[in-house]
């Protein structure tokens, strides 16, 4: 075993000037320099110099207590020196070595030095090592070490102690300016958290101004809408508005994504929606008009679903497509439910895309529920989701009631489901059936 070189008693006239210089000099970097890095470089390039080494480097432990990885490698580098920070196994056996000895490591030849078995005829350029602790309050903060690429070095006791005055000046320095780093970090975090609240909070607002705020009363019918936006905004929105001759549109879409670029891209097809389904268009050449108005404004990747439809009291009927959205259940006057899945895929993706319409009968005691995948599924705290067949069920047995009332009672019950698992989507939902 090789053992440490004892340290000296009466310390050299030249280790004196050499630690007054260092003291001197670190102090007026620390005047000088707020970041980590910069301060590391010039203890690791002194401290090479200082010792004469080939090579000079700090490796700073991780907040775990305990932690052996390097979180920072800084070295000198010289004509012949290769890059790189030191391979692991030595890294993990030097720091390893200190943390359980807390003693300073001189070896002349770390591959040959019987400590280190394990690293015998490892191929390394760290040969000859002088190594500290950087300790701070008693906990080790990391390692301060020079090393030779050629074996053989005697590390003097002078040599020993120099290293060790310097690390123990320089832990706390580094120490200083890794909590200031760390508090700046924190300030930038909390920034970009406010800023994304921020965009949030115009994201809710963006898509609460897309949806109508009361609901739509027309003869014998009436449409109630309902969205409850999650945490992260997503592109849910519905509409529904008057036709001529009495006619009521009614829709729903879905923006794939998340936060303003989502709520923007809504806005625009609502504006579409507004402009081309105006009644006197046929609904598939509508939506066409509306693909297009998507695919040149959606950037590569976006899409929305889209469920579209058109009742007419007077004829009893209700026409509509669907594309690419959770077709919507109509509900019969004696409990039966369909499914009104025709149409064609999502907007945005092709854009000379076609739809179909279809057109069924719709007259009183119908009613019919339009929802987001934000309702069918909800998660709960196992994982399992609230269901089409939940829904269509629920649908089934209480849908001839208010529309106002059912879209209180689905949102409610998928809120009760879901638990303390938290909302990941947005939830919508659009009603029309009889007045009340």
């Amino acid at each position: 075993m090789e053992p440490t070189a004892p340290l000296s008693r009466a310390p050299s006239a030249q280790r004196l000037m050499d630690e007054l210089q260092f003291l001197s000099e670190l102090c007026q970097v620390v005047a000088a320099k707020s970041e980590l890095q910069p301060i590391l470089d010039w203890i690791v390039n002194k401290t090479t110099l200082m010792l004469g080494a080939d090579e000079g480097s700090i490796k700073l432990l991780g907040p775990e207590v305990g932690s052996n990885v390097a979180k920072t490698v800084v070295r000198r580098q010289q004509p012949g020196t290769e890059s790189g920070s030191w391979p692991a196994p030595v890294s993990l056996s030097v720091m390893g070595w200190l943390l359980h000895k807390g003693e300073p490591l001189a070896t002349r030849d770390l591959l040959g030095d019987e400590r280190f078995a394990g690293l015998k005829g490892y191929a390394t350029r760290v040969r000859a090592v002088l190594a500290v602790q950087l300790t701070v309050e008693g906990r080790a903060t990391g390692m301060l070490a020079v090393t030779n690429r050629e074996p053989g070095r005697q590390w003097t006791p002078d040599e020993i102690q120099l290293l060790s005055i310097v690390a123990a000046n320089s832990a706390v320095v580094i120490e200083q300016a890794r909590l200031r780093v760390e508090a700046q970090q924190k300030q930038l975090l909390e920034e970009e958290k406010k800023r994304l609240e921020r965009e949030l909070d115009l994201a809710r607002e963006i898509q609460m101004n897309l949806v109508p705020s009361e609901a739509l009363r027309v003869g014998d019918w009436e449409v109630h809408g309902r969205v409850v936006p999650a945490r992260q905004v997503g592109g849910d929105a519905f509409d529904y508005f008057l036709l001529e001759g009495g006619r009521i549109a009614v829709s729903i879409a879905d923006v794939s994504g998340k936060g303003v670029p989502a709520a923007l891209l809504m806005s625009n097809v609502q504006a579409s929606l507004r402009a081309f389904c105006n009644g006197r268009t046929a609904i598939p050449e509508a939506l066409a008009q509306v693909n297009r108005s998507v695919a040149r404004s959606a950037t590569a990747g976006k899409f929305i679903t889209l469920f579209y439809a058109e009742v007419d009291p007077a004829a009893r009927v209700l026409r509509f497509s669907n594309a690419g959205h959770n077709p919507p259940l109509l509900r019969r006057a004696n409990g039966d439910v369909e499914l009104l899945a025709d149409g064609g895929i999502p907007l945005g993706i092709f854009e000379e895309a076609e739809f179909t319409m279809r057109e069924v009968a719709f007259g009183p005691g119908d009613a019919l529920l339009l929802y987001s995948d934000g309702i069918s599924e909800a998660f709960d705290p196992r994982d399992e989701q609230f269901g089409e067949e939940r829904l269509l069920e629920l649908w089934r047995r209480e849908g001839k009631g208010a529309p106002g009332a059912f879209l209180d009672r689905v949102l409610d019950d998928v809120v009760k489901f879901r638990g303390s698992a938290a909302q990941s989507d947005d939830m919508t939902a659009v009603v029309i059936g009889a007045r009340r």
